[in-house]
């Protein structure tokens, strides 16, 4: 079955419907590499909740960034109550409430504290009445308990992701600030060093946490930051389960991996 973007909502609620496992996975695929336009269509603001929702709950399992996460949920929230708004023909309308009305069944499922901080500060606060006083000041702390890792090839590309402030990572690349990545690393046997996924690495005589990684790999990341082996440091496009995994890194352009990267806190 080809799918496209006219009928792949059609086709998502009838996955559901009949229980069509294999069509639905199809589907969520299509979806999610076509997430950015499917999030400013139409078909999206006027589609019903329950697929938004699955939509929005695809995030979770796949890469998508929590920053467009909320934002299409907000959109499609603020067409929902100016729809009723219109419907209903009443002066004395509460658009604010409206929308924190819809946007509630979306909240679970949006990690704020994996938001960066200039998209929060500047959309997200900006919509504070979605929130309790409280509830806004505890997810705000959770946005600031991060840094931001920044990673750039010698073409002046670059890929970033968040680490927890408390995470020792964040000294160890702050050590590594003026140096820069070995070349590419191709499968090998020697246990010693990094795997073969480990595209780009820095050398650092640092044990790699004997705890499990509380971060998840989702479908279609670029990469992740991680700890390969101990004394090694890298970037892995498809990380194993002996790889602990500490930053789930983004894009917003082409980026190429290359020896000579810079790592750095930015």
């Amino acid at each position: 079955m080809e799918l496209n973007l006219t009928d792949i909502f059609q086709l998502f609620e009838i996955s559901n419907k009949y229980s069509l496992i294999q069509m639905k996975k199809s589907v969520q695929t299509f979806m999610f590499q076509n997430i950015k336009t499917i999030f400013k269509s139409d078909v999206f603001l006027n589609t019903e909740k329950s697929v938004v929702k699955e939509i929005i709950a695809i995030g979770e399992t796949f890469a998508i960034k929590y920053e467009e996460m909320f934002q299409a949920a907000y959109e499609w929230s603020e067409n929902q109550a100016v729809k009723k708004q219109m419907e209903l023909n009443v002066e004395a309308y509460n658009m604010n409430d409206a929308i924190k009305v819809e946007m509630q069944e979306f909240l679970p499922y949006i990690q704020f504290n994996k938001m960066e901080v200039s998209f929060f500060t500047k959309y997200v606060v900006d919509r504070d009445f979605i929130f309790t006083f409280n509830e806004l000041s505890d997810i705000l702390e959770s946005v600031h308990s991060n840094v931001k890792v920044k990673i750039t090839n010698g073409d002046g590309q670059s890929i970033y992701g968040l680490l927890p402030k408390e995470n020792n990572a964040v000294s160890v690349i702050k050590s590594l600030r003026n140096r820069y990545s070995f070349p590419l690393v191709f499968s090998n046997t020697n246990c010693e060093k990094p795997s073969s996924r480990s595209l780009v690495f820095w050398k650092k005589n640092y044990k790699k946490p004997t705890t499990p990684s509380p971060l998840k790999k989702r479908i279609g990341a670029k990469c992740y930051l991680v700890y390969p082996s101990d004394g090694y440091f890298g970037i892995s496009t498809d990380p194993t389960d002996s790889h602990y995994l500490l930053a789930e890194m983004f894009s917003e352009s082409d980026f190429e991996f290359t020896g000579g990267c810079k790592i750095e806190i930015v």
